[in-house]
């Protein structure tokens, strides 16, 4: 085993130990409001989830073998990089979210508008820790299959959702949200006023 595998390995059980965390702190009965999945969106989730289980493949077996890829190390070593630097985001992302934590289109009751943390610059942290996740992936599991299948599936999920998941925000907290996006990017910070 490589210490590129070794790195999403302990990734991959931090990202599971964050999520299961906040997770099982999300309760059904404070649902206010939901908002339909666009079918996409579960195309997106259907592949994530192949991401998520397909690197073990590469990493154990040699079932993947024939997908696999070379890059240099050092494009390897960026990868860690990123993927770690996802690890903060995602991590960061759920302590500033805490109890408004939802993993999917639903508004909880006593729902508020986190704008602070990681929220105070960027909108979608989570989303930007997802595309940092499979960005990183592809460059730590040199498989076409286990690797950048991941920047697929967060194109799936990210293009069809996002903009419902906005729309939400925006028919529930109305112009403090619209204030909000106009001093927030979506995945990166803005640098500049419109």
């Amino acid at each position: 085993m490589e210490i590129f595998e070794i790195v999403y390995l302990i990734g991959f059980t931090a990202a599971t130990i964050i999520r299961s965390y906040y997770g099982l702190q999300f309760k059904r009965k404070e649902i206010e409001h939901s908002q339909k999945e666009n079918p996409v969106v579960f195309i997106g989730m259907a592949l994530w989830g192949a991401v998520l289980i397909l690197p073990f493949l590469s990493i154990f077996s040699n079932v993947l073998d024939m997908a696999d890829y070379q890059i240099i190390n050092s494009l390897r070593v960026l990868g860690a990089f990123i993927f770690i630097g996802g690890l903060w985001v995602i991590w960061r992302s759920h302590v500033d979210l805490a109890g408004n934590f939802s993993p999917a289109l639903f508004i909880r009751n006593k729902h508020t508008l986190i704008t602070t943390g990681i929220y105070q610059k960027i909108r979608h942290p989570m989303y930007l820790s997802f595309f940092m996740w499979a960005t990183g992936q592809a460059l730590l599991i040199t498989n076409w299959l286990a690797g950048p299948l991941g920047l697929l599936a967060f194109a799936l999920i990210y293009l069809f959702r996002v903009e419902h998941e906005e729309q939400q925000l925006l028919d529930h907290f109305g112009s403090k949200y619209r204030q909000y996006q106009e001093k927030t990017g979506r995945l990166l910070p803005k640098f500049m006023k419109n």
